[in-house]
């Protein structure tokens, strides 16, 4: 399913040169992918991190609602980017989120200053294999 076009202004970081971007969804899944428009192959899989941290929280720099044109009556959507690492375990950037004003399409990456939040927190907790 396609979401719609995003605007990030400086970019995504490590692709500051790519401004635009689709926000797309796997039906029926909380996986999201959001695909460069300029470079089919820079694409990047998120998801709500609200969905599997239902405690995450943080606040936005006035910077940030400054940059985004975000006011208390945008609608805001909050993505969290997922990497599966070498031993198959998926983790996501807390640390990092990517904000997005709903209402103007525009998005960034913040990098919060909350030391509580992980770039690699564990997305499922894998259970303990036994060793038979």
């Amino acid at each position: 399913m396609e979401l719609g076009k995003l605007f990030f202004e400086d970019g995504i970081p490590g692709f500051s040169h790519l401004q635009f971007f689709q926000l797309m969804q796997e039906e029926e899944s909380p996986f999201f992918l959001i695909q460069s428009t300029e470079d089919k192959d820079v694409g990047f899989w998120v998801v709500d991190p609200f969905v599997f941290f239902p405690s995450y929280e943080f606040s936005l720099s006035s910077v940030t609602k400054e940059t985004l044109r975000i006011n208390e009556a945008s609608p805001v959507a909050v993505f969290s980017i997922v990497t599966i690492r070498d031993n198959n375990q998926t983790t996501v950037n807390l640390k990092a989120p990517i904000v997005v004003n709903l209402s103007n399409r525009m998005g960034r990456q913040v990098i919060l200053q909350e030391d509580s939040y992980s770039i690699r927190q564990q997305l499922i907790e894998q259970p303990a294999t036994e060793n038979k």
